[in-house]
């Protein structure tokens, strides 16, 4: 068996065994999900899945020597515990969002912020470094956020994330670039341990632990790319379509309406999908999972120069998912 392999066979089943120990020690740790009135299931259930897929996660780079900075490695593990003392305490999100920033400078003083934003109408367009620092915290907050929020249906957060984490594994093998190739796939064969309990009907959720580590390590591996100048600024909001596109519409739509955009309500794309599926969770999770799929190839397969094209698909998607979202609800 190839080396590779065989060490992401051995990531694969830490996964799967960690997040079977934890599954039956959850009350214990005190890392449970009860049920509320906006909760799609109706028992309790182990919310420790994020510790088992970045505990795996961690051993797989480790196996694989992946060299990690200082600064990136802080960063992370900020988000992590930050994570774990959420899913036990439920933090408040001023606090949420105050260590997520420490977190994000910590990338930037390790060089992890954009400059380009893009090429538009053949001309770069460049960030002063004050406008990328600012930029950084917006994108590492923002997408973080994100991830947070999909994670509503059993097998969407973590479907989701492999199809992102497979493009990066795919630029990462197509540029023969080990750190971005090693990082992605990793963490997809941790998912993938992860997803066998948590495909519907679940018996664990990744709690926040696991949605803000993956929302985090995303934004990481979006950057590098981006400065490897493997891809383009833009073509994240396709790589990454579905959260960015869910939480943009999300809050359009509560602002429009002269409502707290972080009031948690049930107008995400998931709860719009899965109530015209007759609450079909494996059904609404695989249509979201599939044009996740759809928007990363046609993200990749972009052969253009100037970045106007990307954003102009993208602005498109954005208002046609929010017209028919919108027609959804009212209907």
């Amino acid at each position: 068996m190839d080396y590779n392999l065989y060490i992401l066979t051995i990531v694969f089943f830490i996964s799967l065994i960690l997040n079977k120990i934890l599954i039956n020690y959850s009350h214990k740790l005190k890392l449970i999900d009860k049920p509320n009135e906006r909760s799609l299931h109706q028992v309790e259930k182990s919310r420790a899945g994020g510790i088992a897929i970045f505990l795996s996660f961690i051993i797989g780079l480790i196996f694989f020597n992946v060299n990690l900075s200082f600064y990136l490695v802080l960063g992370f593990f900020i988000i992590f515990f930050l994570g774990i003392y959420d899913d036990i305490k439920n933090l408040s999100s001023k606090i949420k969002f105050f260590w997520i920033m420490v977190a994000a400078t910590f990338l930037y003083i390790d060089g992890y912020f954009i400059n380009s934003i893009g090429v538009f109408f053949k001309v770069d367009l460049i960030m002063p470094t004050s406008m990328a620092y600012l930029f950084l915290l917006f994108a590492v907050v923002g997408f973080i956020n994100a991830m947070n929020l999909i994670d509503g249906l059993d097998g969407l957060s973590s479907g989701i994330g492999i199809v992102i984490l497979v493009s990066f594994a795919y630029i990462g093998f197509k540029y023969s670039d080990n750190f971005l190739f090693y990082i992605s796939m990793t963490l997809i064969f941790s998912l993938f341990g992860f997803l066998i309990f948590n495909w519907y009907p679940s018996k664990i959720f990744m709690g926040d632990t696991g949605s803000l580590s993956l929302g985090f390590v995303i934004v990481v591996l979006s950057i590098y790319s981006i400065n490897s100048n493997y891809i383009s600024a833009v073509s994240v909001l396709l790589l990454a379509a579905v959260p960015i596109l869910d939480t943009l519409i999300v809050m359009f739509r509560r602002i429009s309406q002269k409502k707290n955009p972080f009031k948690a309500d049930k107008t995400h794309i998931h709860h719009v999908i899965l109530f015209q599926q007759n609450k079909n969770v494996r059904k609404t999770s695989l249509i979201l999972i599939l044009l996740q799929l759809i928007f990363v190839y046609i993200g990749l397969g972009f052969k253009v120069r100037d970045d106007i094209y990307i954003l102009g698909v993208f602005i498109m998607l954005f208002i046609l998912f929010y017209l028919l979202l919108t027609a959804k609800i009212r209907g």
